[in-house]
Parts: structure tokens; sequence; C-alpha cells
């Protein structure tokens, strides 16, 4: 090979070299974050992926840059979710698999729950509640239509319920009945329809937006009083 082949393959090598590094950095944020939920930092991120902290810098400038990526993907899955349910020809068993998928995802993904518990930047839940909104209303009509679902209850409701269902994952026990099954029913009968109205009115997205919002502040003012290197 000639002087000048080699000089123009090295920087090609320079460039498959630094791009593997960034896929291998993404794919270890998609494992971490999972696991450990979004406080893990990037320096974490770089030690799992078996990169240099410093590779790892040169690529992200920090690891929210890392998580809005991976993030958009969770959400890309939640919709997938939400509109395999509202296509179930039978609304109700389109709301139980909803229900049960949702929280499937929820109990191998940490980073989701800081996105339903607004721990996280806003934007990502915004995006959630407005692109999982429509087929879970539109599955919710159907479900109205058909008289297997109360007339009160609205999408806005979902990310609570959610959020509620969540709360109970670590409670499994080897070797026993797995426990959110039990209020996964729980919840599913209490959607049916009823002789008594539910308090109150459904949340609406704005008021979701603000409650996320106001969660957000008050870690991102927790994070200023003890930075870390994330």
């Amino acid at each position: 090979m000639s002087a000048s082949a080699v000089a123009a393959e090295e920087p090609r090598r320079q460039r498959a070299d630094a791009a593997r590094n960034r896929q291998r950095l993404i794919d270890a944020a998609a494992e971490v974050f999972a696991a450990r939920g979004l406080d893990a930092t990037l320096d974490d991120i770089a030690r799992h992926a078996g990169v240099n902290v410093a590779t790892a810098y040169r690529h992200f400038a920090n690891k929210h840059e890392l998580a809005r990526e991976f993030l958009w993907q969770c959400i890309d899955r939640a919709v997938v979710i939400a509109e395999e349910a509202a296509a179930e020809p039978d609304p109700w068993q389109g709301l139980t698999q909803f229900l049960e998928r949702s929280l499937e995802m929820v109990v191998s993904n940490r980073a989701l729950v800081d996105v339903l518990t607004g721990v996280y930047e806003g934007e990502q839940f915004a995006e959630l509640l407005e692109r999982t909104n429509p087929p879970l209303e539109r599955m919710l009509a159907r479900g109205r239509e058909a008289g297997v679902v109360r007339a009160d209850i609205a999408a806005t409701d979902f990310p609570v319920i959610l959020e509620m269902l969540s709360s109970i994952t670590g409670f499994g026990v080897p070797g026993e009945p797995y426990l959110p099954h039990r209020y996964i029913g729980l919840v599913l009968a209490g959607l049916r329809p009823g002789q008594q109205p539910l308090p109150d009115q459904p949340p609406t997205e704005e008021r979701l937006r603000r409650a996320a919002a106001t969660v957000a502040a008050t870690r991102a003012r927790g994070l200023r009083s003890h930075p870390d290197h994330g």
C-alpha cells in the first residue's frame, strides 16, 4: 500500500472507531438507565461501555444528551403499546393488554418511571402524553360504546395509574405469584361501569404537565445543592 493510501486509510479507521465507541455508549446508556434510572452519570455509562471517560465526553457533553436519545426510544415503545391496545378488536382486552404491557415495560426500565413521575425534563413527559393519549382515548371510547368501561375515565388517568402500579413492582418474592397481577386486576375492576361516580374530574394534560414540572424543578434544586459529575 502506498504512503498516500495509508494516510487516507487512517482517518477512515479513526471515524469507524469513533462510530463504534459512540454506539457502545448508546447501548450502555440503555442498560444503565433502564436498571438505575436517570440518576446514573456519564462516568457510570462510560465504565459500563468499557470506554475511557474522556472518550465519552468527546461524544456527549453530559449524560443528558445520552438520556434524551434513550428516552425518545422509550417513548416510541410506549406509543406502540398504546396503539396496539387501541387496535384490539375487544376494547376490554385492549385495556388489559395496555396495563399489563405498560407495567412490564416500567418494571424493566427504571428511566421510564423517572419520566412518569416527572423527575426528568418535562419535554419527554409532554411528548408521552401527546402521543399516547389519542390512541388511549380511542380505546376508551370503544369501551364506553361496548358498555365495558366507565364513562368518567380519561386517557389522562393512565399516567397516574401506572405510577401507582409501578410502586408495588419491587415487592416480588421468588417462588410466589407476581403481585402486580393482583393490583392490575383491582384497577381493571374499578374501570368497569359502576353506579357510584368517581369524585372530581380526570386531570387535564396541562395539570399533569404542571405537576411534572414542579417535581422536576424541585429535583433540579436538589441537584444544584448536591452537584455530581453527570
